[in-house]
């Protein structure tokens, strides 16, 4: 398939509806259903709903009585992802096998652990980013072993992986300033800035398209939050969605749809929908 030089994007469908605030979705590897949190009041939990249309059902292996789970789900395999949960009595990252009905620890980090992102296939690493003593920095796990992969003043979180993990990309704040940054795993010197200015939100939540080539994430730079992507080098840019804020995009595994949150989750009150967007390479279908 020839490389895009620009998309296009279809009009949004409405997934999820309610009172609910549904955020953080990310796509099944199969594509056929979508896994996301939901908060109604002061609980947080995970579900997930047909791409097909239907109810939304509760994970109830992850969603324990008396805890939140909350994040992003990240899939190893179909039945296989790693999710955020207080219910050892701080926030870590636990991975839930469906088809076992099992839910274990992954970190065992000193303080709270957010942002899993995972390569689906790719079981023995792990980008997360953990919280302490007002820093906040991305590290990876590999089987047992975490280590730190960002060395910027500021705060950084939100990792994604590109392709096979040899690169990611993340949300770095400096001085006030909110960028997309990309780099390489295996060389913590390798950082770029994919933002040609503030994005204004800490929501920035980038994420790879599946060939690598492209990045969705949340920009607030025009006023309320909207989805933009760009090609892998920061070029290109593109406004996807308008009106109403918009924000958590995620990549199916396809190519050919984004899920986004249409809502402002820090609005009183909160608001937040699940809807998916068509893209097109071209004017063709990826």
């Amino acid at each position: 398939m020839k490389a895009a030089t620009r998309l296009r994007f279809a009009s949004p469908v409405q997934l999820t509806s309610g009172d609910a605030v549904d955020l953080r979705p990310n796509w099944t590897p199969d594509g056929r259903s979508v896994v996301f949190e939901r908060v109604e009041g002061r609980d947080r939990r995970l579900y997930r709903v047909p791409l097909g249309g239907g109810a939304a059902e509760p994970l109830d292996l992850c969603n324990l009585p008396g805890t939140n789970t909350t994040g992003r789900a990240a899939f190893f395999g179909q039945d296989d992802f790693a999710f955020v949960s207080d219910r050892s009595g701080v926030e870590a990252i636990w991975r839930c096998r469906l088809a076992t009905r099992s839910v274990t620890p992954l970190t065992t980090e000193d303080a709270a652990c957010y942002g899993p992102a995972a390569v689906v296939g790719v079981t023995d690493r792990l980008w997360f980013f953990k919280i302490k003593d007002d820093a906040c920095h991305v590290r990876l796990l590999r089987g047992a072993t975490s280590s730190r992969l960002t060395r910027q003043p500021g705060l950084q979180d939100q990792p994604w992986p590109r392709l096979q993990g040899d690169s990611f990309v993340f949300h770095a704040e400096r001085e006030g300033r909110h960028e997309v940054r990309l780099s390489v795993t295996d060389d913590v010197t390798r950082s770029v800035c994919l933002s040609d200015g503030d994005e204004r939100t800490s929501y920035v939540t980038p994420f790879p398209s599946p060939d690598g080539r492209w990045v969705a994430f949340s920009s607030a730079r025009n006023g309320a939050s909207q989805v933009v992507v760009t090609r892998v080098d920061g070029t290109g840019r593109q406004q996807v969605t308008s009106g109403a804020p918009h924000c958590f995009p995620a990549w199916r595994a396809d190519g050919r749809a984004l899920v986004v949150v249409q809502g402002d989750p820090n609005g009183e009150p909160p608001t937040g929908n699940l809807w998916v967007i068509g893209v097109r390479a071209g004017g063709e279908v990826t």
